[in-house]
């Protein structure tokens, strides 16, 4: 479900303006418990009148307590803290590696050791349980791979793995072995596994990396510190990784919000039991998806691309790897899923609204929601063009959901996974070129 409800709300915004809804109101229901037909089987080619839930009292066919919506705590996973381990990584693949030079241009050296900084130039074969697996290897390709030991682009592990290792003293029938772990977050099918990894290192372009120093930080990378004077230089350095902390803690914030989001209504809809989904707005969101999934198609498929033509011959071969699902999987029956979930969204958060009185939209909100999608169109619609497009209640239900959605975070406090709070942006002001990497 975490996967689902994340995808839905990252596609809303495109998928809701492929099919511009109308201002009419009202809508079929159904009880889906006990239907036989899917929106997939009941597809609409046109953009159908969107149901009024403003207008409607949707709390009956909800069932929600509310001790399930106030004053809950809800959890995201650990691997979005930013750890001093991600600081020094950062700075090693983000800032140091970024800013190395070269040793003697672009010449191929093969019986000096490995160190980071280094270009390498591999063939590898990965093994899971003595098992190749799937996009684990190019130990066929005709050219070999260039990996930059210390860029942060394999696998934790890999890179320093191959510190050390001398390029002429591997060969296919003598391959160096790297041994490592997948992140936890990795794939379904790799994550937390061991594996080992066959590495022939053709050869190496030496490069040097710059040592994180007093200098560097202040006359390189331009960073201004906030005291004239310093006990010792490392009191500087810390400084600048607290900088540092908090540049990562800014840019993974919509990360968070993101995780926060798909932590609640995972939660809502968990503990909801919803009767008589509106089944014109089941296949409006199935249509909204089905027609995001056909526009990158058509556009991929348009650019002339013949390997993406032979992989993807047809939509049904594209739309399921599109939406991140098992290639032949039923990518119709999924996507009819996710129009449901979020037909159960916007029932839950009226029928939370009519329970606690606060179903309203003032004037005020709603012309801020013309006006911010005037702006996001700015010169290709009017502001009588966006309400003609996009209907009075679509306007109004999305200026209503804004407020909702922020009412709703507002009860829950959210922690992450081991029980630690969640740290805040940093509004981090010191001055740095750090930030562009």
């Amino acid at each position: 479900m975490n996967r689902k409800l994340y995808l839905i709300l990252a596609l809303l915004m495109l998928a809701s303006l492929l099919l511009l809804a109308s201002c009419n109101k009202g809508g079929e229901t159904t009880d889906t418990t006990a239907s036989d037909t899917t929106a997939a089987e009941t597809e609409a080619t046109t953009a159908i009148p969107r149901y009024d839930y403003m207008d409607a009292v949707v709390a009956p066919d909800v069932e929600i307590d509310r001790a399930d919506y106030t004053g809950i705590t809800l959890t995201v996973p650990d691997s979005l803290k930013i750890e001093d381990e991600d600081v020094e990584a950062y700075i090693q693949s983000g800032i140091l590696f970024s800013r190395r030079t070269a040793v003697n241009g672009t010449a191929m050296v093969k019986d000096q050791a490995l160190k980071l900084g280094d270009d390498a130039y591999i063939y590898y074969k990965g093994f899971v349980d003595g098992k190749e697996f799937e996009g684990g290897s190019n130990w066929d390709d005709e050219k070999p791979y260039t990996l930059g030991l210390g860029s942060g682009s394999f696998i934790p592990g890999f890179e320093d793995g191959l510190v050390g290792v001398i390029p002429n003293q591997t060969s296919k029938d003598n391959p160096a072995e790297i041994h490592v772990t997948f992140p936890e977050e990795y794939t379904e099918e790799l994550a937390g596994k061991d594996a080992v990894f066959h590495v022939v290192v053709e050869y190496a372009v030496q490069y040097t990396i710059p040592e994180l120093t007093r200098d560097f930080v202040v006359n390189t990378l331009k960073y201004k510190p906030k005291m004239e004077f310093y006990a010792s230089d490392e009191a500087l350095l810390d400084e600048f990784k607290e900088y540092v902390y908090g540049t990562l803690v800014d840019q993974n914030a919509q990360n968070v919000e993101n995780a926060k989001v798909d932590a609640l209504w995972n939660h809502l809809t968990g503990k909801a039991t919803c009767k008589n989904l509106v089944a014109d707005e089941v296949t409006h969101y199935f249509n909204a998806y089905k027609s995001e999934v056909e526009y990158y198609f058509d556009y991929y498929t348009s650019m002339g691309n013949e390997e993406f033509k032979k992989l993807y011959p047809d939509l049904d071969t594209f739309a399921p790897v599109y939406l991140g699902l098992d290639k032949g999987a039923d990518w119709k029956a999924e996507v009819t899923e996710m129009a449901e979930l979020m037909v159960k969204r916007d029932m839950i958060t009226h029928a939370i609204a009519e329970l606690e009185g606060i179903e309203t939209v003032t004037e005020e909100e709603y012309k801020a929601q013309v006006k911010y999608w005037v702006d996001y169109y700015y010169g290709y619609m009017t502001e009588a063009e966006v309400i003609q497009n996009m209907g009075e209640v679509f306007l109004r239900e999305a200026a209503f959901s804004e407020k909702m959605d922020k009412w709703l975070m507002e009860q829950v406090t959210f922690t992450y996974a081991d029980g630690t709070p969640l740290v805040s942006n940093t509004n981090n002001e010191a001055e740095s070129e750090t930030a562009e990497g």
